[in-house]
C-alpha cells in the first residue's frame, strides 16, 4: 500500500523486491523449511499448502462457525519483528510512526486500578521510548517492537518486500492442520510463551525467539504472547460465515483491523490460535507489534 508510505520508502520497496530473489532456503534435515530475507535479514519459515479448521465452537461469537479452509503455501516471519530491525527501517527511510506523529501512545500501567493494571495515555511513548520519556529500546534491542499501528506495520512489511499476513495465514501458521489450541499443542502451559502468570522472567515484553518450546508445527515462534500482531484483514463479526473456502482475505469493508496472538499481559485463555481482537488502524500501545509474510514465489 504505497499510498501510505513516505516517498523515501517507495524506492526501497522496489529494492526489496529485487533482494527477495536472494532469499536462501535452509537445508537442515528434519527442521522446518526456512530462509533468510536478503533485504532485512529476517528468518522466514515455510508454511506448506494444506487444510485446517479456522475458528472454534468454544471461542467468542466472532470465531464461529468454525470452517474448513484450504490454504496455498507461503512464508511467514519466524518471530515478531525486533526493535533493532525496525530501527534500521527508520534510519534508512526517516519513517515516523503514528505514535511519534501524534506525540503519545497507550502504556499498560500495573499500578492503576488498585494494582490490577490499566491503560494510561503517555506523552512521548513510542517504539523507541516504550515506557515514555527516559526509556530506551536499546536496553533490550531484540525485544519485539511495540507501539505499532496497523499503518506502521503495513509500511514496514511493504518496505521489506513482504506484506502483512492475512488472518487465515496467521491462524494456519500458528495452528497447523491438526487444530491445536495453542501453537505448541493442546496442553495448557503458560511457560511456553511470554504471558501473564507465566514463570518466564519477563514482567513485560521479551526478546523475540525466546520460547522455542512454544513453536508452531511450522517452526514459527512467539505466536502466543509477547506482543499482539496486526494482520491485513479488516474485522468483521460475521466474517467466518462469509469467507471464501480457499485462502480467504477477509471482508472488503470495515473500520478496524484484526490483531492476533495476545501479549505479555494476556492470560493463557486469550493466547489461543483462534482468538481474535481488533482496533482502528491508528491504534497503538506497548503490547502490539509486527510479523510479516510473503507468497510462495516472492
Amino acid at each position: 500500500m504505497t499510498s501510505l508510505l513516505p516517498r523515501s520508502i517507495v524506492p526501497a520497496f522496489f529494492v526489496a523486491l529485487a533482494a527477495c530473489a536472494f532469499l536462501v532456503p535452509s537445508t537442515a534435515s528434519g527442521a522446518p523449511k526456512s530462509k533468510i530475507s536478503g533485504f532485512d535479514n529476517a528468518t522466514l519459515v515455510h508454511v506448506t499448502a494444506g487444510e485446517f479448521l479456522m475458528g472454534s465452537k468454544k471461542g467468542d461469537a466472532d470465531e464461529r462457525p468454525p470452517r474448513r479452509i484450504i490454504m496455498t503455501s507461503y512464508w511467514i516471519d519466524r518471530t515478531e519483528l525486533p526493535a533493532s530491525r525496525f530501527a534500521k527501517f527508520v534510519k534508512q527511510t526517516g519513517y515516523k510512526t503514528t505514535a511519534e506523529k501524534e506525540g503519545w501512545s497507550w502504556v499498560w500501567d500495573t499500578r492503576l486500578k488498585k494494582d490490577k493494571g490499566g491503560w494510561k495515555k503517555v506523552k512521548g511513548a513510542n517504539w523507541h521510548e516504550p515506557e515514555g520519556k527516559g526509556s530506551d529500546w536499546r536496553k533490550m534491542p531484540e525485544q519485539a517492537v511495540s507501539h505499532i499501528s496497523w499503518l506502521d506495520a503495513e509500511a514496514y512489511c511493504t518496505w521489506a518486500g513482504r506484506r502483512l499476513p492475512t488472518e487465515a495465514e496467521w491462524e494456519y501458521a500458528a495452528r497447523g492442520s491438526d487444530g491445536r489450541n495453542w501453537p505448541w499443542g493442546n496442553k495448557r502451559d503458560p511457560n511456553r510463551a511470554n504471558l501473564k502468570g507465566g514463570k518466564d522472567g519477563f514482567s513485560g515484553v521479551s526478546p523475540v525467539g525466546k520460547f522455542e518450546n512454544g513453536a508452531s508445527s511450522f517452526g514459527a515462534l512467539g505466536m502466543s504472547g509477547n506482543v499482539w500482531e496486526w494482520v491485513s484483514d479488516r474485522y468483521g463479526a460475521q466474517a467466518y460465515k462469509e469467507m471464501a473456502k480457499q485462502s480467504p482475505s477477509g471482508p472488503s469493508k470495515g473500520s478496524t483491523r484484526v490483531v492476533r496472538g495476545a501479549s505479555w499481559g494476556s492470560p493463557l485463555s486469550w493466547a489461543t490460535t483462534h482468538n481474535r481482537y481488533h482496533r482502528k488502524p491508528t491504534y497503538r500501545n506497548n503490547k502490539i507489534g509486527i510479523r510479516c509474510a510473503t507468497g510462495e514465489g516472492a
